[in-house]
């Protein structure tokens, strides 16, 4: 191999539910990687263990340098990561932070905006006292089902009907509920909590969905919007079925005007710049009495066949592999 190759490891998997997700969206980077640049390997981060998967075997990952053995006893390293671990240990900065003490650059944000972005209520709290639109929204521990019944009509003053119930540290619209009546709050709170330590409440906004790719516009350089996307579910919100079991549809470029197409892009790069995001990120707003509401940020977002920000890059002419290697390029260019 070409010292001018670079060995790229393209993290996947995860210990949420997410995992599914995040592999096919590894298979997605490591099918349209540019293999005159760089060497992919796959590598699987699971709860049994760290992996390195090479022509359909597996070899263990040594933690400690975060390289691998194979059959013949040669050690082979990395010379950067391409993460597409979703949720916990990737999207929540755990990964990146190992990452940072192994000296390897790598695609994603760095841990402290990770940790952020990955936190619903943070997200959404940070955003607020930036200025951006959002939601209302309030955070809440398991001891609110200790006083559920008693606190459930006031939540529902507080907050209105219907709104949601959110696992604070998923992705995927994993522990998601739409409550429409007082009485659905415990049965909400007890799913959300299954997926996360922490939940909010969070108001509905009623409006059309939107969602904006932002990378890197150079490697190195300033952020640069893609264009938007229209999101038109078939199920009453955006949820799990309908991103990834075909109940919906992704129209892009949205059909709206210049003003609101520039606003909800604007915004997107205004809230990936005051979150610190590198690499790519997607912003995701719901059209609310006719300002674009911040409802969601993906720092570590969907490459799968199907995933958005990879049709967005297509409609301004940015393939798969064009857009691969500016990512891998940014990664490259912030490490020196």
């Amino acid at each position: 191999m070409s010292s001018d190759v670079k060995r790229v490891a393209v993290t996947c998997g995860g210990y949420s539910g997410e995992a599914d997700i995040s592999r096919k969206s590894a298979a997605m980077v490591f099918k349209h990687m540019d293999r005159t640049r760089f060497a992919p390997t796959l590598v699987h981060i699971d709860r049994a263990g760290w992996f390195a998967e090479v022509e359909g075997a597996r070899f263990p990952i040594d933690k400690g340098s975060f390289t691998w053995t194979d059959a013949d006893g040669q050690r082979h390293g990395f010379d950067a990561v391409f993460e597409m671990v979703h949720g916990t240990p990737g999207e929540d900065g755990r990964l990146s932070a190992y990452f940072e003490l192994m000296g390897l650059p790598y695609t994603a944000s760095q841990p402290r905006t990770l940790a952020i972005g990955h936190h619903k209520a943070w997200t959404t709290a940070l955003l607020a006292r930036l200025g951006h639109p959002v939601a209302k929204a309030g955070i809440y521990r398991a001891d609110i089902l200790e006083r559920l019944q008693a606190e459930q009509e006031r939540l529902a003053a507080e907050f209105g009907l219907p709104c949601f119930v959110k696992a604070c540290e998923s992705g995927s619209s994993i522990g998601v509920t739409r409550v429409d009546e007082p009485a659905q709050f415990r049965a909400a709170f007890e799913t959300a909590f299954e997926a996360s330590d922490s939940v909010m409440v969070e108001s509905f906004l009623d409006g059309r969905e939107f969602t904006c790719g932002v990378i890197p516009s150079t490697p190195g350089g300033p952020p640069r919007f893609l264009p938007v996307t229209e999101i038109i579910s078939d199920n009453a919100f955006f949820d799990y079925e309908a991103k990834y079991a075909g109940k919906s549809r992704e129209v892009t470029p949205a059909d709206i005007d210049d003003a609101l197409t520039s606003d909800i892009q604007e915004r997107a790069v205004a809230v990936y710049r005051d979150l610190d995001c590198s690499g790519m990120a997607r912003v995701d707003f719901i059209l609310h009495e006719g300002k674009p509401h911040v409802v969601e940020v993906n720092t570590v977002p969907g490459f799968s066949e199907m995933s958005i920000i990879p049709q967005q890059a297509q409609v301004v002419g940015i393939p798969p592999t064009e857009l691969i290697s500016l990512i891998l390029d940014d990664a490259l260019a912030r490490e020196k």
